[in-house]
């Protein structure tokens, strides 16, 4: 736009200087001639530098570069033209010229402020999609027809200009006498007015009246207002309602703030119907001040719900329009305080480490340079030097600082610091901040296994610092298309692409594992595995060689497959991960009927796993060839998974009281019967139960989550 400004106001002086002489035609053939040499520079300027850095999609590259500024600098010195030919002051022409696009960004700005949107169309700038970590962005058909509009404004434009255009001036008398340009011209202008009138539907802006359509149901609560599919049932419904308020009245409580208007949730059915009316696919957002935010469902509790609930509450700590952490007034957003925060008020449980366990591991692995750590420096992690670092490292270091803060320094002094953008509040320089923080998780203690789980866990890049980012997630989403259908060739063929960019993505020579060796390539998997095992983290290794053991047992070779699982057991791995590998080797053991319904349950009888039903019946059967409770446990979990838990619960008893095969089995029936007992309104038992879960290890933070739940619930009336 501001190029563009330049460029219109050398086509103004020219064509003003001139216009006694020159035709509208040749005025209009300069100015948009000027306009589109100040796109091709900085265009040729991009593809030299692929001599450089590579580029996966350069095509796509110049697509956008068409897209975008190619259009708006177009758009920009023809009116830089009209100014200037309407104006006789050519320094206010010329300030105009330069004004108008930046008045358009203001007002898409504007547009992302008071809509849920988060992508912003203009007709200068041409596209923005909003989200910086949602990886997977190509071309979307709704800019293809936002620019076959624009470019009909053009074309008015242009026509309207040729025929007012009169011995150096605009005269409008003119276009009586120019019918056929004028009549072109009101044509092109009556489809932009058209594209303009149907923006929504076309997905070039959005309105929520138009999402609560899309989705179908609203139902308002005691903190909380969601939007949901038509198709959930009540029960579903009545417990996203309640975890909203839930989230909403926790995080009041551990911040110290009040929520002065109720939170609009709203749950799309999937990435692509929320990418569709709000613009983020793969991510998840909130908006503070308008008390929004974007998930897609994902079952209950919600894992990402408490996260994004923490966004809205914790903007009535802080500043500016957007009420978001941030400097200057809370106009430059400090993204480590903005997600810091959440994540310390939600405290994410995963695979029984806390934020804590994760950022004291990142002081343990190796950082870029010799004699360095992972774990980022407060001085990056506290402002803009937070979007370098991967999301999973900058996520989790940000909310172990964030909640120490909590707990040390108070929730006054968050507030105030989070108000601020920066953590002088806390009452120390940043480096002393940083010590003390240091000195803290050098007390939080980790094991082998956990270390080795935050190795795998960290060996992500960023956005900003991996090659051809857009290019991998499309890739990634066709291998998991290819992984769903069972295409072994195509595993491999998308697993070659993925590897030609990024040789170390980890995924992908996984998967390359388990379609060798269900294609017969025994030593070319065996291969890949040594590859791995040369550097991978062992929980990948493990990963790696249970799909060998998976398509060794699927051909019949069982002793090896049983040899395998029994070897890998060994090698650090989650608990969910040993549960299933256990079962495995045991179903080996025993043999007969057992092992060929754990064989079809787990790997299922091509290798793409077990449908719900399906694994429901399974888990029946194995109930008749057992005596333990291994089938009931088995039969539970689907049902839980599928949220019946009224028929879920009893089984869960059944299970505890034939036993089960080890402590990881006992504690996850224990969690799954607590959380059924919650959803079925049973809060004496739910409570009993996750007391019990509070005693042993690996389940203690899930259940101080709980029962701080069951707590709020017992004081308000049931929905």
């Amino acid at each position: 736009g501001g190029g563009g400004g330049r460029g219109q106001g050398q086509g103004h002086g020219h064509g003003h200087g001139h216009g006694g002489r020159g035709d509208a035609t040749a005025l209009l053939s300069r100015a948009l001639g000027r306009a589109l040499l100040l796109v091709a520079v900085p265009t040729v300027l991009l593809a030299l530098n692929q001599l450089r850095v590579r580029n996966c999609a350069p095509l796509e590259g110049l697509a956008f570069l068409a897209l975008g500024p190619g259009i708006g600098v177009l758009l920009a010195a023809l009116f830089g033209l009209f100014w200037g030919a309407a104006l006789p002051h050519p320094r206010l022409a010329l300030a105009l010229a330069a004004l108008t696009p930046v008045a358009s960004d203001a007002w898409g700005l504007i547009q992302f402020w008071r809509t849920p949107a988060i992508f912003v169309f203009d007709p200068f700038a041409g596209w923005f999609p909003g989200t910086l970590y949602d990886e997977d962005v190509g071309l979307p058909p709704a800019l293809l027809t936002y620019r076959a509009f624009t470019l009909a404004w053009l074309g008015a434009a242009s026509l309207a200009f040729a025929a007012l255009w009169r011995d150096g001036r605009l005269r409008p008398a003119a276009l009586l006498a120019s019918r056929r340009l004028t009549v072109c011209a009101v044509l092109l202008l009556t489809a932009g007015l058209v594209g303009r009138s149907v923006g929504v539907e076309l997905g070039h802006r959005t309105a929520p009246e138009a999402i609560w359509e899309a989705l179908g149901a609203t139902h308002e609560g005691e903190r909380c207002v969601i939007h949901v599919p038509r198709e959930l049932s009540r029960a579903q419904r009545r417990r996203l309602l309640e975890d909203c308020d839930f989230r909403v009245a926790n995080a009041e409580r551990m911040l110290g703030v009040v929520q002065t208007e109720r939170v609009h949730a709203y749950f799309y059915r999937d990435a692509e119907e929320k990418r569709r009316w709000m613009g983020a696919g793969s991510t998840y957002i909130a908006k503070p001040w308008r008390a929004e935010v974007h998930l897609q469902l994902r079952g209950w509790p919600h894992p990402v719900l408490a996260h994004e609930v923490v966004h809205v509450v914790a903007g009535n700590a802080a500043r500016g329009p957007f009420r978001v952490s941030g400097t200057w007034g809370g106009w430059l957003p400090n993204p480590g305080f903005i997600e810091g925060i959440a994540v310390a008020v939600e405290w994410p449980d995963a695979d029984g480490m806390t934020p804590h366990e994760w950022a004291r591991a990142l002081r343990e692995i190796e950082g870029p340079r010799p004699g360095t750590h992972r774990l980022p420096p407060l001085s990056e992690l506290l402002g803009l030097g937070f979007l370098r670092h991967p999301a999973r490292d900058a996520y989790a270091s940000a909310g172990s600082f964030v909640r120490w803060a909590l707990d040390t320094k108070g929730a006054e002094a968050v507030r105030q610091a989070h108000a601020a953008g920066n953590a002088t509040a806390l009452g120390a320089d940043l480096g002393a901040l940083e010590r003390e923080w240091h000195a803290f998780l050098d007390t939080v203690s980790l094991d082998e296994r956990q270390l080795a789980l935050a190795r795998l866990r960290f060996s992500g890049s960023s956005i900003f610092t991996t090659t051809c980012p857009h290019v991998l997630a499309r890739l990634r989403r066709d291998l998991g298309a290819d992984l769903a259908a069972g295409d072994d060739r195509g595993i491999l063929r998308t697993c070659e692409a993925i590897l030609s960019i990024d040789g170390g993505d980890l995924s992908a020579r996984l998967a390359r594992v388990g379609a060798l060796a269900r294609r017969g390539a025994r030593e070319d998997a065996e291969q890949e595995i040594a590859l791995l095992e040369s550097g991978a983290p062992p929980p990948l290794v493990a990963a790696a060689q249970e799909r060998l053991a998976d398509a060794l047992w699927l051909a019949g070779e069982r002793e090896a497959a049983r040899e395998l699982y029994a070897r890998l057991l060994a090698l650090p791995q989650s608990d969910d991960e040993l549960r299933g590998r256990e079962l495995k080797r045991v179903a080996l053991d025993e043999g007969g009927p057992f092992a060929r319904l754990v064989r079809d349950l787990l790997v299922g009888p091509d290798g793409r796993g077990t449908s719900a039903p399906l694994a429901v019946h399974l888990g029946h059967e194995i109930t008749r060839a057992r005596e333990d409770g291994l089938g009931a446990y088995l039969v539970a979990r689907q049902l839980a998974a599928n949220e019946r838990f009224d028929l879920a619960l009893p089984l869960f008893s059944v299970a505890e009281e034939r036993g089960l095969p080890d402590e990881r089995f006992i504690d996850e029936n224990l969690r799954l019967w607590a959380t059924a007992a919650y959803a079925e309104g049973d809060l004496t038992l739910a409570e009993t139960l996750f007391e019990r879960a509070r005693e042993r290890p690996a389940l203690v933070h899930r259940a101080e989550d709980w029962l701080s739940r069951i707590a709020w619930a017992k004081s308000r009336p049931r929905l």
